[in-house]
């Protein structure tokens, strides 16, 4: 089934970032490469990811490469998008055990013989200290509370740690190492892509 540009920048979307930008990509006819990321923290997929699951599906029809991201590493850190705490870090066990049917639980929507499937411990698994800190380099402690759950927090004297500081640089740098055209993400996710 061949999809309709339109349907790529309207049906299922909350918000496009950089929409003329998206639109020359789709009217390139260049192959364009979409990652849609997910942590496995629980052993289950919700509903809300369905959405952009169905969104990814749709590039997918249109010809594109629809990778899915398993964030492995990240799930470690869990997102602390809406969170009014510091997140107890999960350990590889726990990601193991909830990541083992994330597969079978995306191919009720996604032509899973059409899908690339990554796990960002590909490359956070072999960074260096050094690596790290040249990553972090790249913004500032400033940038990272502008995010409207860290300013929250702040204003109200809870912690924040410094590993939930790193998480949008790390989701970041998955679209970097995958070379992702389009990044795809419910609309908490907006701050990290």
């Amino acid at each position: 089934m061949k999809i309709d540009n339109k349907v790529i920048l309207q049906k299922g979307t909350a918000e496009t970032i950089v929409k003329d930008e998206l639109e020359k990509k789709l009217n390139s006819k260049k192959k364009l490469r979409i990652k849609f990321g997910i942590d496995p923290t629980g052993s289950d997929m919700h509903l809300g990811h369905a959405v952009p699951l169905r969104k990814l599906k749709q590039f997918q029809d249109r010809g594109d490469t629809a990778i899915l991201l398993i964030g492995d590493y990240t799930a470690m850190i869990g997102d602390p998008t809406g969170k009014s705490e510091t997140r107890v870090m999960l350990s590889q066990e726990q990601i193991k055990k909830n990541m083992k049917s994330y597969v079978d639980q995306a191919s009720k929507i996604l032509d899973i013989k059409k899908l690339e499937i990554r796990y960002n411990s590909e490359w956070f698994g072999k960074m260096t200290m050094a690596d790290i800190l040249n990553l972090t380099s790249h913004k500032t402690v400033s940038q990272m509370l502008q995010r409207e759950d860290f300013k929250n927090r702040m204003k109200n004297n809870q912690d924040i740690s410094t590993t939930e500081l790193l998480y949008p640089i790390m989701q970041g740098y998955d679209s970097v190492m995958l070379e992702s055209d389009v990044e795809i993400g419910g609309t908490d996710q907006k701050f990290n892509m």
